[in-house]
């Protein structure tokens, strides 16, 4: 089972522009809640990117710089999958600060 991001600009189309789209394996959840960006990532249905990035933005460095978050990596999953979606979503929620986001 994979998890998706997803940035929408509502601009005066009729259907909204995706500006940004990534997905990831839900096995990522307990890393997630230790880095404090679960809610950012899993609860922000609907909200604007701006209010996350920050967040996100703290994720990423606390990530990078914690190396006792190793242990919560499944055999499967890896520090730099983790690294790679969350630096991606935290640029993308900075360049497109006003678009909507939607996840599953």
């Amino acid at each position: 089972m994979s998890f998706m991001f997803r940035l929408l600009r509502e601009d005066d189309a009729p259907i909204p522009a995706i500006v940004f789209e990534d997905t990831i394996n839900s096995g990522f959840v307990p890393v997630w809640e230790a880095l404090g960006v679960y809610d950012a990532l899993y609860n922000s249905d609907g909200r604007r990117a701006r209010d996350v990035s920050r967040t996100i933005a703290y994720g990423v460095d606390r990530l990078a710089e914690d190396a006792s978050l190793a242990r919560l990596f499944h055999a499967t999953l890896s520090p730099e999958e983790a690294m790679r979606f969350l630096g991606s979503v935290q640029r993308a929620c900075m360049l497109h600060g006003d678009a909507r986001i939607e996840t599953r």
